[in-house]
């Protein structure tokens, strides 16, 4: 009889039809009879759960049908504790984490927190083929790796980390490896890590992966034996996943093989973040809720309206949304975008955090999290260099490192907002207001150095009195090229790029954007950014012309005036990096000015019900187009596969394109040579744009302009069927008012 047998053979029974079948260690290991020999008087303990659960059946159970398995927690922990206090025995704290164990994983998939494009959208990232679900892959044994009782505690700061031991060959992954287990080995983990921080040049560091926008963690201190970052276990997770998607990792040539590394990081990289919405204390109504999330949490006093959030968790959200944005999940990628967005105004990266901690601060410090700090307590904050600080004696509350950390970070994501709202045709989030008072990274090879110091030309920033008037930070807003870096030629652009967003946005506006009165201001503010994008074209000539002569820029060849002539092999990195700095930034000047006097909706310019081809701006825009082409080529040159910015470029290679498809499909068989070449290069930057990070939107785009330059050279069609597939490709597109531009 069922109520009459051995119940903890027939729970037994009842797992092993639940997954697969255990091998013989691990079913010694896992079964519910080792769990009861562990502690003092298991024998009266599984007596005790047998003669309950053998009460409940035969009160509750017919005789034909399965038992209730597995039994409820509560039970078991009301036998143990009953029988632990008749013997006069306390409940070991091994025994206290199982049952804690065993409660997470019965309740995993209930709890799992329900965020916006973690089911279906975040797992449908690698090939066609759909990923398992999250709360699939983590519920088995294998994947059992988020309990209370594995929740790490980090090092409080990055000088507690000099003196810890640890044979890993990086200590900084130590917080992960117990989670990794056989799914990825502990060889792959730290050829991830070095993947992570490779470089597509020898001469400067600039991201080799995809999806990793520019270096806002330093090398050094990830790949290193001492003085390594303290780090949260989520951003290790994603920082793995992020290298696995890339090519270059040797040890995942299968394709399978990488796959189910990728679907492990993911799903690890997700449940860590639990909580995935961050919010404040007081809403999380259970202290055994807090305890499991120690990480981001830990240190003395905290207050309950402090957001639960650090610096490592925006850049999660960071790794997790450049991976969704390079799918065909777009929309998706937005909550992901919107919540690093969110953290971070939260987190207050975009103001400079005094340095010396104040009787206010020193309460609102958390030193794992490094971002909660009093921004007005007292009347002067200590902003100025930790270098100077040290000098005088007092305790240092927060690392030069650590400022230039957030800083990055801040930067980061205001270039990825005005990327995204020309992407998805949605106003700004992070405004030029907000940003005003923030320092502008430092160079690349300093940061990478790790040679940091806070020095503002401004009275009320961060001064450096070690280095006086000699070497200014820049400040916002600069509109000139300062370096190779996405921060030092990049980021101006995207500063110009938030205007014409922001007077686009206001001349279509249904109310207020077509008075006689508003054209006049919007035309002035136009000279303006026209004014802005000249000096940034002064600054550039003058960026290529620094290191190297005029004649010098289109061919690689020899430094100027034996400039780096010691190590030839570097000298030509470097001229080729400058070329290739030189192209990209060249043919964004040009999209700028594309936007600020053409069209944007290119169904609109089509139609053109307006006239504006009749317009002095038409021909501008055309003149623009052409030489914006010509960029193109000398991008493919120094560029071929377009890998140096893909992300940002397919969207704006679009962007310039739209004015000669128009051209082309107005002349079809009266288009010159030029146009038609020019659409040809065109062409083919799309084609490496597929083949290196390749999306539905430029597959679209490359049939249309395909299709209309074979058309114009002769070819024999269906006008009208041709034209009819156009509109309805292009439909799909749209950068008017209810427009949602590449996000379907």
């Amino acid at each position: 009889m069922c109520a009459q047998g051995d119940l903890v053979q027939m729970y037994t029974r009842q797992r092993r039809k639940r997954g697969r079948i255990p091998k013989p260690k691990s079913l010694a290991r896992d079964s519910w009879s080792e769990t009861t020999i562990e502690s003092p008087g298991s024998d009266e303990i599984t007596k005790g759960l047998q003669s309950t659960v053998s009460a409940r059946m035969r009160n509750r159970q017919p005789v034909d049908c399965s038992p209730e398995w597995p039994p409820s927690t509560d039970d078991v922990m009301l036998v143990e504790r009953e029988t632990c206090e008749k013997q006069h025995l306390p409940m070991t704290t091994s025994r206290q984490s199982r049952m804690q164990r065993f409660r997470s994983n019965a309740r995993r998939t209930k709890d799992l927190p329900q965020c916006p494009g973690v089911n279906s959208d975040t797992t449908n990232l690698i090939n066609d083929t759909p990923l398992p679900e999250i709360e699939t892959i983590l519920d088995s044994n294998r994947y059992d790796v988020l309990t209370p009782s594995s929740t790490l505690t980090p090092v409080a700061s990055g000088k507690a980390a000099q003196g810890a031991t640890s044979t890993l060959k990086y200590p900084v992954l130590q917080p992960i490896i117990r989670f990794l287990e056989e799914t990825v080995s502990q060889s792959l983990a730290f050829d991830l890590i070095d993947i992570y921080f490779t470089s597509a040049f020898s001469t400067h560091m600039h991201p080799a992966c995809h999806h990793i926008h520019c270096f806002v963690l330093r090398k050094a201190s990830f790949i290193t034996q001492k003085w390594f970052r303290p780090t949260s276990p989520a951003l290790l997770a994603s920082m793995l996943w992020v290298a696995a998607l890339d090519d270059r990792v040797l040890a995942l040539i299968s394709r399978r093989q990488r796959k189910n590394v990728c679907e492990f990081l993911s799903s690890l990289t997700v449940q860590l973040l639990k909580p995935l919405t961050h919010t404040t204390h007081k809403r999380l109504n259970s202290t055994n809720q807090l305890s499991q999330h120690s990480f981001a949490i830990c240190g003395g006093d905290w207050d309950p309206e402090r957001p639960v959030g650090s610096l490592d968790d925006v850049i999660t959200y960071i790794h997790i949304a450049s991976i969704v944005s390079a799918s065909e999940q777009k929309a998706t990628s937005m909550r992901w975008w919107y919540a690093a967005f969110t953290l971070a105004r939260e987190l207050k990266l975009n103001r400079e955090v005094e340095a010396i901690p104040t009787p206010e601060s020193r309460r609102d410090y958390d030193p794992s999290s490094g971002c909660t700090f009093d921004y007005s307590g007292s009347p002067r904050q200590i902003l100025d260099c930790v270098c100077v600080i040290e000098s005088q004696g007092p305790s240092i509350m927060i690392t030069e490192e650590q400022r230039e950390e957030r800083r990055r970070v801040w930067w980061l994501l205001y270039i990825m907002d005005r990327h995204l709202a020309l992407c998805y045709h949605r106003p700004l989030v992070l405004l030029d207001a907000e940003s005003k008072d923030l320092l502008l990274p430092t160079d690349e090879e300093a940061w990478q150095a790790g040679n940091i110091h806070s020095n503002s030309p401004k009275i009320d920033g961060p001064h450096c009195l070690g280095l006086g008037n000699a070497s200014k930070r820049r400040v916002f807003l600069d509109f000139t090229c300062h370096d190779h870096s996405i921060f030092g030629f990049f980021l101006p652009l995207m500063a110009i790029m938030g205007q014409l967003i922001d007077l686009n946005r206001a001349q279509n506006h249904p109310t207020l954007g077509a008075t006689p009165l508003k054209q006049m201001i919007w035309e002035a503010h136009a000279y303006e950014i026209h004014r802005q994008i000249d000096d940034y074209m002064a600054s550039l000539d003058a960026f290529a012309c620094k290191d190297f002569g005029p004649q010098d820029l289109g061919t690689p060849s020899s430094p100027k005036h034996g400039q780096l002539a010691i190590n030839p092999a570097s000298s030509q990195a470097h001229l080729w990096l400058t070329q290739t700095v030189v192209s990209y930034a060249s043919y964004f000047v040009h999209v700028l000015h594309i936007l600020l006097n053409g069209k944007w909706d290119l169904i609109s310019l089509i139609e053109d019900k307006d006239f504006w081809t009749s317009s002095p701006n038409f021909a501008s825009t055309i003149s623009h187009t052409l030489n914006a082409a010509e960029s193109v080529n000398q991008i493919l040159r120094f560029d071929p596969d377009v890998s140096f910015l893909t992300d940002f470029f397919g969207v704006q290679l679009l962007q310039g394109s739209f004015p000669l498809l128009l051209l082309v499909e107005r002349l079809q068989q009266d288009a010159g040579e030029s146009t038609l070449n020019a659409c040809e290069v065109i062409l083919r930057a799309t084609e490496s744009c597929i083949v290196t990070l390749g999306t539905e939107y430029q597959r679209n785009f490359r049939q249309v302009m395909r299709s209309a330059v074979a058309q114009a050279r002769g070819r024999p069609v269906n006008s009208h069927e041709i034209r009819r597939r156009h509109q309805a490709i292009l439909g799909l597109y749209r950068w008017t008012g209810t427009g949602t531009g590449l996000a379907l």
